[in-house]
């Protein structure tokens, strides 16, 4: 029995720096330049090696090699994207906790609401594209109601109108 522990145990030590090497962010060699410049001991190579790589990050954003967010761009981005099953966006965060961090519901006014037959209407989302009751809805949808869009079970999505709710799916 303790040879099958161990077994396991070294399995189990093996796999994990692989997990590790998984979850290592790759940053791209304008970055990595401009981070390497620290090291260096002399104050005038320090600042040729910042100046060389700065004009390196210069370049690359010109030429849309690569592409700068802050924080807000990124939320708005998020925003935006709401309502579609997206694969994971490296710059939406590492691990599956920090993709997941915000927009698990949005809220609004309505705009753009027609119906669409059946009980069913059509709505614009502020920032969040246009969206549609996947079935007849008891509620009058009218533009300016408020409303929240909540992510419910297994990528559906539930509207709630002054307390009641209602399926919703993006259509774009």
């Amino acid at each position: 029995m303790p040879k099958m522990t161990y077994a396991v145990l070294l399995a189990a030590l093996c796999v994990a720096p692989t997990y590790a090497a998984d979850k290592e962010i790759s940053r791209p060699k304008v970055y990595s330049d401009i981070v390497a410049c620290r090291a260096l001991a002399d104050n005038a190579a320090r600042l040729s090696c910042f100046d060389l790589a700065a004009k390196g990050l210069e370049d690359a954003a010109e030429t849309r090699q690569i592409v700068i967010l802050d924080q807000g761009e990124v939320r708005k981005t998020k925003r935006s994207l709401f309502g579609f099953s997206l694969p994971k966006i490296p710059f939406f965060g590492v691990d599956d906790e920090e993709q997941e961090e915000e927009f698990k519901q949005i809220e609004g006014e309505l705009t753009g609401v027609q119906s669409i037959g059946n009980g069913k209407y059509q709505f614009t989302v502020k920032d969040a594209g246009v969206w549609q009751t996947t079935e007849a809805s008891p509620l009058l949808l009218k533009n300016g109601k408020a409303y929240s869009i909540k992510r419910g079970a297994l990528g559906s999505y539930m509207m709630v109108m002054n307390g009641r709710g209602i399926r919703v799916k993006r259509v774009n």
